[in-house]
Order: structure tokens, then sequence, then C-alpha cells
């Protein structure tokens, strides 16, 4: 088959979105499938290179070097949908609205509502709306964000499939334990990541035998966090800054424990905590990581993010063996599901079915006529 995947942001920054484009368009590859990827921005390919680590040298369209905006951006997707249609392909995977008229089985992938609050919030539900309209297939990412979506668009919740994001699987190796640093992973800066939780647990569990590793861009909340412990623990934080992909899966896969204090809305599937969990490391979470990526007792543990209850849990996992190989063997039954094969196959399966009678799930076109 012939696939195109787009989005409508930049490619060159490690996000989730980007993380499973990449995966995703290797797995087809891989799969004797024809990709291209569409997307408004490329600043560096050297960039997206290091950042990502992609295993494939994969065709990538992007439609300017720079961010576009407004008319700009509707003009670049207008000369989009002509390249796209010119490669005639059998199924278009958009991760974020596109509400453009393209050959092939349409598939909206809804990866996090956040885009709906704030001013511009009516403005970003007519866009989602009218695309679901003119889409095959709407396609959650999460059990929780599927409920949301259901609500938000008044859909039955049986409509939308649920397949969820995935990682590249191969790219991950993590280490047993004896060869494990005893060490805590925080990867990511972003506000909603809250780095300074996982910093002031660190804090409560006031222990220098134990390292820390923050990775993402170093922002001034994480800094005043790292100045705030004293002396005998700043040492011991590691500030990684904006690594490259391949340091990102080293460190998750050399760490005891990686740590999500993450605050969602709608919960969704990071794809940070896949590359946890594809690395065999158990986690310690929020309860707004999707369930579907973190159960308690299963590959992780669930915590309020204050820093004492997040510093018990970080004790346990780092000094009760049992309970880290148990996590462990848990993580890595549960990475199966995110394995980009399986998630490319679940896609194909969506392009494939012709019939109402096939996807009585998925298909929409009719019903919102």
């Amino acid at each position: 088959m012939r696939v195109v995947v787009t989005r409508r942001e930049a490619l060159d920054s490690p996000d989730g979105i980007n993380i499973f484009i990449v995966s995703l368009a290797q797995a087809l590859s891989d799969l004797g499938h024809e990709v291209k990827i569409v997307v408004a921005s490329l600043q560096s390919h050297a960039e997206y290179r290091r950042l990502l680590s992609p295993r494939l040298d994969l065709p990538i369209v992007a439609l300017s070097r720079t961010p576009l905006t407004g008319l700009a951006s509707a003009a670049a997707w207008l000369r989009a949908k002509w390249i796209i249609d010119r490669f005639r392909p059998d199924i278009v995977v958009h991760s974020e609205a596109v509400p453009l008229p393209l050959r092939g089985t349409i598939v909206q992938v809804v990866h996090n509502l956040e885009l709906r609050s704030g001013r511009l919030a009516p403005v970003w539900r007519i866009i989602r709306r009218f695309s679901t309209k003119r889409c095959d297939c709407v396609v959650a990412t999460t059990t929780e964000l599927r409920d949301e979506l259901a609500r938000d668009l008044g859909m039955p919740r049986h409509q939308i499939a649920l397949i969820p994001k995935c990682i590249d699987l191969q790219s991950y190796h993590g280490s047993d334990l004896a060869a494990r640093e005893r060490a805590i992973l925080h990867s990511g800066t972003a506000p909603y990541k809250d780095p300074a939780a996982t910093i002031r647990a660190f804090g409560a569990l006031d222990d220098p035998s134990v390292g820390l590793y923050v990775a993402g861009d170093i922002t001034q909340p994480a800094h005043a966090a790292v100045d705030a412990l004293p002396d005998r623990l700043r040492s011991c934080v590691t500030l990684v800054g904006p690594a490259d992909g391949q340091t990102v899966r080293m460190l998750h896969g050399r760490v005891r424990v990686v740590a999500f204090p993450t605050r969602y809305d709608t919960p969704v599937a990071s794809a940070t905590v896949m590359e946890a969990i594809a690395s065999g490391t158990p986690i310690v979470g929020s309860s707004r990581l999707s369930r579907d990526v973190l159960v308690n007792d299963v590959n992780g543990l669930v915590v309020d993010t204050d820093p004492g209850a997040m510093s018990i849990a970080f004790r346990s996992l780092l000094n009760d063996d049992a309970l880290w190989l148990r996590l462990s063997s848990g993580a890595r039954r549960m990475s199966e599901r995110f394995d980009g094969f399986r998630v490319a196959r679940q896609y194909i399966e969506l392009a494939s079915a012709k019939s109402l009678r096939q996807l009585p799930s998925y298909r929409l076109r009719k019903r919102f006529r």
C-alpha cells in the first residue's frame, strides 16, 4: 500500500507525536509499504536525525523550513494536497486535523485534547469536527482519550477505534538489574511534565548514593528546584539538556527508575513513558498517566506527586530487587502492545476493510452527512 503520514507541526523535535510518526513510518516501510511523511516544517535534517535517531532514511516532504501560521500555512497545505494526491495514497494518517479532501482512506488520529482549552477552543473544536466529518476512521490513542473524544464530538464510543501510539521496540535495550545504575530519570521538562516535582522528591529521598538525570530543555523551574537541594544532593543531579535520541534511549535502559509526575487534563499515551516500558524500566507516575501505559503494581507504581509519596516509591524500587524484577518483567510484557509492527498492521487493517459491515466502529463519512 501507499501510505502518507502527516503533521501540521515541525518534525525536528523529539515529542511524542514525532516519535510515533517516525516509528510508524519505519514499521510500514519494513512491512513493504511505500511511505511518505508530509509535515509543515523541517528546519534541519541533521537535527531531526540527532533528536529522533531514525533507523531508516524516510522520505519526508517538508512544506517549509520555518514554522507556518495563518494564510501561509493554509497555502502550504493546499500545495500539500497536490503532492499527496499525486502520490495516490491508499491511506492517509493525520496526526492533527487537516481538513482537506484527499485521495485514499483518511484516518484521523487524536493524540490529545490539550488544544481545546483557552481562547481558541471553539476554533479548534470546529476544525477538528470538520476534519472528523471528512475522514473515514477516527483513532484515539488511549482509552481515556476515546471516552473524552466521544463526549466532545457527540459520537458513540464504539465508533472510535482504539490504537495506541507505537515505538520502534528494536531500538531499546534495557540492561539487566545487576548492570543498572542506582539512578532515576525524568524525561521532558515542559510544564505539564513537572520536572520540579521529581527533583523535590529526589530531595525528600535524601540519598547521595542515588543519581538523578533530567533530560530536556534546561528550564528555569528545573534549575530553581536543583538549586534548592542541599549541596550533598545537588552534585548528584545531571541536567542532560536536549539530548539526542540514542542518549535518551540509553538512559531509559540504564537507570533503575523513571519518574513521570505528569499533569494531563485527559490522560494520554506519552511516548517517553513507552520508552521506559520498552526498556523494562519500572515507572513512578501520577494517576494522570493513562492506565493503558501505567498499571499500578504491574509495570510501575501510581502515586500522588507530593515529594513524600514519590520518594517512598523511589526508595522501594531502588532497594527492593524482587519488586523491581517483577515490575520490569511486567513492563516488557506490556511493551508488545506498542510494537511498531503491531500498530502498523492495525492501521493497514483499517484501510483494507472496504464495507460498512467490516468497519462498524470506524466508518463515519455516511453517518455525519
